[in-house]
């Protein structure tokens, strides 16, 4: 079964290929927002021809072709790709992507963005995938005397009654803490859900609502009795590199605190 539908994909992208032109250079579709917002970062997006349906910067004209989890495999063929870039999951990659690499209809390069340093690896490798300026990312912050409050639970801001989703140990946000000299409420690796009763229960000293855009602090929150510091940048949901610039603006954030 699998090796008809490798075969009906090829015989697609064959037929695009004898009504169009040859390709020439490099013509990457980004399955991953993250990917996709660390090639705007280094100026690789001239190269993009595919990219997922929640990537948000560059030319929104560029097809979408699906995202990690449902791929329009027609459409990714059409564009006649020479790199497909995703982002790793704990669910795996798509097994017909990794078919179509082994097929050489592509190269498939894959990483996993959890940490910052998996963003510093994706970073420097795209740089040198696509032959731009060797400029590897440095991420660092300035020393100040910020008391931070200690424990911080870091999540998003979810709903009144259910919060929000958690950044618990080795999360890329959880790194910028560390790196600010704070403590993670949560000793979970990765990311956590957790209702209100969960948070009283834990009882940090403040919580750090993170989100891309503006939101109210729900009533629940207040029920808690723990200060909330809301935090909104358009980068901090997505680990890319553009972290370094999420980062700043939190450490400047908390010292007003």
């Amino acid at each position: 079964m699998k090796s008809s539908i490798v075969f009906c994909f090829l015989l697609v992208l064959s037929c695009a290929q004898s009504e169009q032109e040859p390709v020439e250079g490099e013509r990457i579709i980004s399955l991953s927002p993250s990917i996709t917002a660390t090639m705007a970062d280094i100026g690789g997006l001239t190269f993009v021809v595919g990219r997922s349906a929640f990537c948000n910067v560059g030319d929104m004209e560029i097809p979408a072709v699906g995202d990690l989890y449902e791929i329009d495999y027609e459409r990714l063929l059409l564009l006649r790709p020479t790199k497909v870039f995703v982002q790793k999951t704990t669910a795996g990659i798509d097994a017909h992507l990794q078919q179509l690499a082994q097929e050489k209809v592509f190269t498939l390069h894959t990483w996993e963005l959890d940490r910052i340093n998996d963003i510093k690896l994706l970073h420097d490798d795209l740089q040198s995938l696509l032959g731009l300026q060797d400029n590897p990312m440095q991420l660092t912050l300035d020393e100040t005397d910020i008391a931070l409050p200690s424990p911080i639970l870091v999540m998003t801001p979810g709903s009144d009654r259910g919060a929000g989703l958690c950044f618990g140990k080795n999360t890329y946000l959880d790194d910028v803490l560390t790196m600010m000299g704070g403590t993670n409420a949560l000793r979970e690796n990765g990311w956590v859900s957790l209702s209100l009763e969960d948070i009283a229960i834990l009882n940090p000293a403040a919580i750090l609502l993170v989100s891309d855009s503006s939101f109210t602090v729900g009533d629940g929150f207040a029920s808690l009795n723990i200060t909330v510091i809301p935090f909104i940048h358009e980068d901090v949901l997505i680990p890319s590199s553009k972290i370094v610039n999420v980062a700043r603006a939190l450490q400047q954030k908390l010292a007003e605190k």
